[in-house]
């Protein structure tokens, strides 16, 4: 599934071909006469290779769209939506793909009627095959806007936000070392260990985590008391396999004491593709502060550290001797 999911891209490149060609052959078997039936297979040819690059580009965007979670478990398409957001824009680009592929069994099914050696390809044909080249070229047209996203719109906002000119009395400000990533969490294996070998929390993700404390939180985090100020409490992650951790590491947690309450961070630089549903599709999170994506955190940590009562003690199974 994820092979193919990879490779929407690729083959929706067949069908906007032939919607780009299918026209010229088309109109070029329109006339009549001796020398015409090339132009019959050429139509023929174009017709079927569409078609199959239509089937190709419908099984890899359903897969890949099922992998992101733009489609539900539950759903064989995407909600329906209105407007001109992302959503709408998909379930746009799913009805111009599935009109598309309706008129394809039509228009080849005109292309390849019994024509006798001199007659044209017909009217019919004709027809058909343009409103199916359209179609193809607005379904293309429409994911190639999905795909693009909102980059544009960024660019341009970015751009008038660089023409405002900055006031000469302000202060530079100054760069924020964490911007692109959490540098003092990444320094977790600093800290002192409160777990001596992995657990496996179902709180956060069903994954294998270790708990990190600085000195000054150490023993309130094992006491279950709350955490002073300037407190910094890193947990990190592997995922599981058959119920051991795995190869495969998973995202960075770090909660913070501050004057003004708890800060929370969740930092995932590399998200595999079978779970990004969970990052919203995105191939890195890094989310931190007043970040919506943290309110599932902050119910348990609205407070600081979670309730103690609720900590995992599922460890890893020891081996038996002889096994």
């Amino acid at each position: 599934m994820e092979w193919i999911a990879l490779k929407h891209a690729l083959l929706s490149h067949l069908p906007v071909a032939t919607g780009l060609l299918l026209p010229w052959a088309l109109i070029a078997a329109q006339r009549r006469g001796r020398g015409i039936r090339p132009w019959w297979m050429v139509c023929r040819y174009l017709g079927w290779a569409g078609l199959l690059g239509l089937l190709g580009a419908f099984a890899s965007g359903f897969s890949s769209a099922r992998l992101l979670g733009l489609i539900p478990v539950h759903r064989l398409l995407p909600p329906p939506a209105s407007g001109a957001g992302a959503d709408a824009l998909l379930f746009r680009h799913v009805l111009l793909g599935g009109a598309a592929l309706l008129l394809a069994v039509g228009a080849l099914w005109a292309m390849n009627r019994s024509r006798r050696d001199h007659e044209s390809l017909g009217l019919l044909a004709l027809a058909l095959g343009l409103a199916w080249s359209v179609a193809l070229l607005l379904t293309g047209e429409s994911g190639y806007r999905l795909a693009l996203g909102g980059r544009v719109h960024a660019a341009t906002r970015a751009a008038a936000a660089a023409m405002v000119p900055a006031s000469a009395t302000a202060p530079p400000a100054e760069p924020d070392p964490e911007a692109k990533a959490p540098m003092r969490a990444l320094d977790y294996a600093a800290l002192e260990a409160i777990h001596a070998e992995p657990v496996k929390s179902m709180a956060h993700g069903g994954r294998w985590i270790r708990a990190w404390a600085s000195p000054e939180a150490a023993a309130a985090y094992r006491a279950g008391q709350p955490l002073p100020l300037g407190a910094l409490v890193v947990i990190s992650s592997v995922e599981d396999r058959w119920g051991r951790p795995g190869p495969d590491g998973g995202p960075l947690y770090a909660l913070e004491m501050k004057a003004s309450g708890p800060s929370l961070t969740f930092y995932w630089p590399r998200v595999p593709l079978d779970r990004r549903r969970e990052s919203g599709g995105e191939s890195r999170a890094y989310w931190r502060g007043d970040d919506t994506h943290l309110n599932a955190c902050r119910r348990c940590h609205g407070e600081g550290m979670a309730d103690p009562a609720q900590r995992s003690r599922w460890r890893v199974k020891k081996a038996l001797p002889g096994e």
